[in-house]
């Protein structure tokens, strides 16, 4: 089961890694060092959307 800690813990570490893509494509580093952070972001904002369903279905009253 997934709380709102663990979003929060997952939107920041996200955010961190989405600040690490971008400086590293400002500093011009190798694409296939850009393209795996963009892979990791990718399978982050994946997990961070199952996350926040599980969240909101917890959440939900389930119809009678």
């Amino acid at each position: 089961m997934t709380d709102p800690r663990t979003v929060d813990r997952l939107i920041d570490h996200l955010r961190a890694h989405v600040a690490d893509l971008r400086r590293l494509e400002r500093e011009g580093a190798d694409p296939s060092e850009v393209e795996e952070r963009r892979r990791l972001v990718l399978r982050l904002q994946t997990h961070l959307a199952g996350a926040v369903r599980d969240l909101v279905s917890v959440q939900r009253p389930s119809p009678v």
